[in-house]
């Protein structure tokens, strides 16, 4: 049989790179010199491209990305719970009186190291959201309202300094906290950079402590080292802990950015 009355099949095993080195060089050298052939094993081509680029998967929109990875965050969540409520059964002895010593050694030996841990770990957390690239769920000027709706009936940080602009935010979780990352675009001259500020919900005393404690009025801010990354930390009195950073800001810097913003004004009237 001839190359030509058997190109329908030679022509798929070619372009599916089936064919030894030696069928694939004679099959070459016949395209040299067969038009017709030549043009049928373009044609498989064409329609081969066709197929293959139809079963490419479209990208996921971005909001799905978002969804996806606030349910991770919450899966995350959950099972951190569910291994702390483990270990407590499980450490749990049944005499009253081992269990009221044991209360007394974790009180001496292990409460003050996990407060310490405590304070670093939730604030290295909050900065760690920052170098997330996941997308916004809401953007622009319909943040505030989502904010409310989706999150908490909570504004968000606004700047007196010009030039910094809320550009969106997305819904996450924090070391088992609820929790909402807000993007900043800050422009100065001709560069831009972006700041972040993460809302920690139910954040109790001393757990976005440590670090360097700053006296604004009536108000205590915190200046953190994230790994290299300035972070400021603020906990207002109805237990919303703000975590800001920005990776292009000195600490000083970063510290009256966040003291331009309206936090301490509306703690200062209650709000």
């Amino acid at each position: 049989m001839s190359l030509c009355q058997s190109i329908d099949t030679l022509a798929m095993a070619y372009l599916d790179d089936e064919l030894v080195a030696e069928e694939r060089r004679e099959l070459e050298l016949h395209l040299l010199d067969c038009a017709a052939c030549k043009k049928h094993v373009d044609a498989e081509r064409a329609d081969l491209g066709l197929v293959r680029k139809a079963l490419v998967a479209p990208p996921a929109p971005d909001l799905l990305k978002a969804r996806i990875a606030r349910a991770l965050d919450l899966e995350e969540r959950e099972h951190a719970r569910a291994m702390r409520r483990t270990w407590l059964q499980w450490i749990l002895p049944g005499s009253a009186t081992i269990a009221a010593a044991a209360a007394i050694v974790m009180f001496v030996f292990v409460r003050p190291q996990a407060a310490t841990t405590s304070a670093g770990s939730v604030a290295q957390e909050a900065v760690r959201q920052q170098s997330r690239s996941m997308p916004m769920e809401v953007q622009g000027a319909s943040t505030g309202p989502w904010l409310r709706e989706h999150f908490r009936p909570v504004e968000p940080p606004r700047f007196t300094e010009p030039g910094i602009t809320l550009i969106g935010a997305r819904l996450t979780s924090v070391a088992g906290h609820e929790a909402a990352l807000l993007k900043y675009v800050v422009s100065v001259g001709d560069n831009q950079f972006t700041l972040t500020a993460v809302l920690i919900d139910g954040i109790r005393d001393g757990q976005l402590s440590g670090g360097q404690a700053i006296k604004v009025g009536e108000r205590t801010l915190h200046v953190h080292d994230a790994n290299g990354i300035p972070a400021i930390t603020y906990v207002d009195s109805q237990g919303m802990g703000y975590t800001f950073a920005a990776e292009r800001l000195s600490p000083q810097e970063l510290l009256e950015l966040v003291v331009s913003s309206d936090l301490i004004g509306r703690a200062q009237q209650g709000r």
